[in-house]
């Protein structure tokens, strides 16, 4: 990403940077399951498959859908600009100004900083790193600057799961907090925390992921770990667990934070729409170190202390987008094929829309679920979901469906829809 040192042509001046920001991430599963490529065929990205997809609390299950594989850069994005870099510096009246702001007046890079003029230059990195990825620019809410670190840690992880289409994680959780702040003091990846009762994902293994990252701004921790996360050669690798080009850990603190890193950890699942977050920082050994914890709840989502949902409020109008209310109705239903017809009121970017049909009428004993993808920039506000085969509705008797929309703000349920008799 950077030299060791950066010159200053015209001073002659050396500023050196601080290092390589190395990151490590947190492997749950016995090494049985840690080389998953062998024995087990991965969706692409672009294939239709959905895992973590919890009804409302009127649903008693889930049922098991293959786990997808996130779409990860071919090879690590240089920042542009280089924000681990100093630039060109001059000196007026003893005072050094450089090109990077986040470098200090004293030619230092700091422990941590919050600088908006250093947030803006990383920020700006971040979107030409999206902009490889055909991914719209990164809008932080306008009380980014007040956010404690743990908390702005979940926004841009979350604001990294939108802009793919994947639903947001649901909030910070006090428990999680504390097993990520430990780990934070040991500059180390974090544990399950403790109290916290983990559900299970769709390989049957417990649903948590986690990373440990260094750096001096939480945005350059973020571009680090979803934009430089892969192999970079022997001297220029931040990622200590990418040891070689195919590397299983290779993009793994990405995959783990947008919830799957399928050579290395299963994780909580690209679609977990309950999943609940915990942030740690801490100084040590004078630098910063960050935490990020995730895990899916094992029953209905535990009280948290910060929320998704809280924050929405704080992003300028039109960034995230609000859906109001969902309603569904029955176009066709025979012993073989269900259409019915969702839409959604309010603007907004539906990435996917699941429907579920249920044997009974009210929406308890799960039969099917049949995910379709939509492009989230089309703002698709409502379509026709089909699901047929031989065997689906063969028994005579009742059945229902609901059809669960993802956006940015949120999963949204319908309500229950009798169906009648087949």
């Amino acid at each position: 990403m950077d030299d060791p040192k950066r010159c200053d042509s015209r001073l002659g001046r050396w500023l050196r940077t601080p290092g390589r920001l190395l990151v490590g991430v947190t492997s749950s599963v016995p090494l049985a399951r840690t080389n998953l490529s062998a024995g087990r065929v991965l969706a692409s990205a672009a294939a239709v498959s959905v895992i973590g997809l919890l009804l409302a609390s009127a649903i008693a299950t889930t049922p098991r859908l293959t786990m997808e594989a996130p779409a990860n850069p071919r090879a690590n994005i240089t920042p542009i600009p280089s924000f681990l870099s100093s630039g060109e510096c001059s000196n007026t009246n003893g005072a050094w100004s450089c090109r990077n702001p986040c470098v200090s007046a004293t030619l230092t890079w700091p422990v941590f900083t919050n600088d908006s003029s250093c947030n803006a230059y990383v920020l700006e990195a971040i979107d030409n790193a999206r902009a490889e990825e055909n991914l719209s620019p990164m809008v932080l809410p306008t009380n980014w600057t007040s956010l404690t670190i743990p908390e702005q840690m979940f926004v841009i992880t979350n604001l990294e799961r939108v802009a793919r289409g994947y639903p947001p994680y649901l909030g910070l959780n006090a428990k999680l907090d504390h097993a990520a702040m430990s780990a934070a003091l040991l500059e180390h990846d974090p544990q399950l925390a403790s109290g916290f009762a983990v559900g299970f994902n769709a390989l049957g293994a417990r649903a948590w992921g986690g990373s440990w990252s260094e750096g001096f701004d939480t945005l350059a921790a973020d571009y680090v770990m979803l934009y430089d996360d892969g192999w970079g050669g022997t001297l220029d690798t931040s990622n200590i667990t990418c040891t070689s080009p195919t590397a299983p850990g290779c993009w793994s603190h990405r995959d783990e934070l947008l919830g799957d890193a399928p050579h290395y950890n299963s994780g909580v699942g690209l679609w977990c729409d309950t999943c609940e977050f915990g942030g740690g920082y801490a100084i040590v050994r004078g630098g910063s170190s960050f935490v990020q914890l995730i895990e899916l709840p094992a029953g209905p989502p535990p009280a948290m202390v910060f929320t998704w949902q809280r924050e929405l409020a704080n992003f300028p109008a039109g960034a995230i987008g609000s859906v109001k209310t969902i309603s569904v109705a029955r176009v066709a239903f025979t012993s073989s094929s269900l259409r019915v017809r969702w839409s959604v009121a309010g603007v907004q970017n539906v990435s996917l829309a699941a429907l579920y049909t249920f044997s009974g009428s009210r929406c308890t004993r799960i039969g099917n679920a049949t995910p379709f993808r939509y492009v989230p920039t089309f703002n698709i506000l409502r379509s026709t979901l089909t699901v047929s085969g031989p065997r689906n509705f063969s028994h005579r008797g009742r059945y229902s469906a609901v059809v669960r929309i993802f956006t940015p703000s949120g999963s949204l349920t319908s309500r229950c829809v009798s169906l009648g008799h087949n």
